[in-house]
């Protein structure tokens, strides 16, 4: 059974469109994946901006700004970041491997444990501070040299309040210039110079934790970044991978269309060839041909049509010859009555012609404008499918001419007019007058008048109409210039129409 050619081409086509289906589907099995990815950046986004928060409150803490709420806070935000951490556990091991996880949390309780030691050294900085301030104020009151005192205290605050650094040898040297001096109090000095190297001594265990801490920051910092550049870089490469994919489906469509377009057409082409071939022997008068090819249900219809034709053709031949050579006989046989018909047409229109040119013009005052509206009303009689109007008002009420002439001449060029004029169009006769002469025009809407055939229409047998005998207008051309009037061409448009203009003088001088 054969296959139309729709379904010969779907099944060419169901391949490689599968194939490029099941690519493209490949692909977008991956969008879920890149939808994953992205919630992952978007919480290790969240944990670099928690990190940023840490690090404000880690400020503000050592600023004493509100530490106990910055305290807080700190420990509150910690535990978001550790919480967020780890709800990408498994994401952070299959992307990366489990140590890369465990030495990200385990920064993160460093980072946590770190601020909780800085939160003691600070807290034990504020309690030496408290306590060598008394001390200051009673080395004033027992000093004899109040000023040496005084000198100690700004070098003390100076230290204290800007880590002068010079400010931490002077008060050394201030301190034991005044225990020098002073023995009496040089108990005092050496205990509130114990409590400002335990100061000195705090400030640099809190240097050590503050590094420390930053080492921790930017360590938890570097593996979240990682991390998220490892994402970024898999979604931009599941991207491309995937306009890849689209593209190679899109070409493999585009030529496995290309190659089945061929295929099938080579075998059209080849039916079509066996076809011309076919027909060529049509055009050979041989009706024996028949066509036997493997094709398309509806090509194979259309041969078998063909066959059927060639058989009955075949089998009718000689009857049709027949029948053929009978009707050229009796089309030669109509031809001779036609041209026969034709010469006594043409010899009738000879008398005419001559009986115009010859005949005695009786010439009178005639109602031109009942002549023309009988021309009109007598051809209009002969010519139903064409529109015949007038519109001759202006015309004189009466003119002096042989109005048989006249009547003749006016018939024979609306007659033209009417020949040459197509189903449903239309012929219109104006008049108008001036000093000389009365002026009658008639247009039609048939093809023009060709440029090489003008100057011919009024020649004697000229004629481009197979019902006509060539001497109409030459008539009327006569019968007019009888009158010393003239008959022209007034204007012609291919495809437009043409407009005879007759002049017909007021007061002729006849011929």
């Amino acid at each position: 059974m054969g296959l139309k050619l729709w379904q010969r081409i779907i099944i060419n086509m169901i391949f490689p469109i599968a194939i490029s289906m099941a690519l493209i589907y490949v692909e977008l099995r991956n969008v879920n994946s890149i939808y994953q990815r992205f919630n992952i950046i978007e919480i290790v986004d969240d944990i670099n901006l928690l990190l940023l928060e840490l690090r404000r409150y880690e400020k503000n803490f050592l600023l004493l700004i509100e530490e106990k709420e910055n305290l807080r806070l700190f420990h509150d935000t910690i535990e978001a970041v550790r919480t967020k951490t780890k709800s990408i556990e498994n994401e952070i091991v299959l992307r990366t491997n489990t140590g890369y996880y465990f030495n990200l949390m385990k920064n993160v309780d460093m980072y946590e444990d770190t601020f909780g030691a800085l939160v003691v050294t600070i807290e034990q900085k504020h309690q030496l501070m408290e306590d060598i301030r008394p001390l200051g104020v009673e080395i004033e009151n027992k000093a004899s040299d109040n000023s040496m005192a005084l000198i100690l205290r700004k070098y003390e605050k100076d230290y204290l309040l800007d880590r002068k650094r010079n400010a931490l040898d002077k008060v050394y040297d201030v301190s034991n210039s005044l225990t020098e001096s002073e023995p009496a109090i040089s108990q005092v000095v050496g205990i509130y110079l114990k409590t400002f190297n335990e100061i000195v001594d705090n400030d640099a265990v809190q240097n050590d934790t503050l590094q420390r801490m930053r080492t921790c920051a930017r360590e938890i910092e570097k593996y979240t970044t990682g991390f998220s550049s490892k994402e970024r870089a898999h979604i931009n490469t599941v991207m491309i991978n995937g306009e890849r994919a689209f593209l190679y489906a899109a070409l493999f469509i585009i030529f496995s269309t290309v190659a089945i377009g061929y295929m099938v057409s080579q075998n059209m082409i080849r039916v079509m060839r066996q076809m011309e071939h076919a027909f060529d022997k049509i055009s050979e008068d041989t009706f024996s041909h028949v066509i036997t090819t493997n094709a398309p249900d509806e090509i194979k219809s259309f041969i078998g049509a063909y066959n059927r034709i060639i058989s009955k053709l075949n089998f009718n031949l000689k009857d049709r010859t027949k029948k053929i050579t009978a009707a050229e006989q009796a089309l030669i046989q109509k031809q001779s009555e036609i041209m026969s018909k034709n010469t006594v047409l043409q010899a009738m229109s000879k008398e005419i012609l001559a009986m115009v040119k010859e005949k005695p013009l009786n010439i009178a005052e005639t109602q031109i404008k009942l002549l023309v509206l009988d021309a009109i009303k007598t051809v209009s009689d002969l010519y139903r499918n064409v529109s015949i109007s007038s519109n001759i008002a202006q015309l004189p009420n009466k003119l002096p001419i042989d109005a048989a002439l006249i009547r003749l001449a006016l018939h024979n060029v609306i007659v033209n007019a009417l020949r040459f004029t197509p189903y449903a169009g239309k012929v219109i006769v104006t008049g108008t007058v001036d000093d000389q002469n009365a002026a009658i025009f008639v247009s039609d809407t048939g093809p023009g008048i060709p440029d090489d055939i003008a100057g011919k229409i009024f020649d004697t047998f000229f004629t481009t109409h197979e019902e006509a005998a060539g001497l109409g207008l030459t008539i009327a051309k006569a019968a007019i210039e009888r009158h010393s009037g003239t008959i022209t061409v007034n204007k012609t448009r291919p495809g437009v129409g043409t407009t005879m203009k007759i002049l017909l003088p007021l007061y002729p001088k006849v011929q």
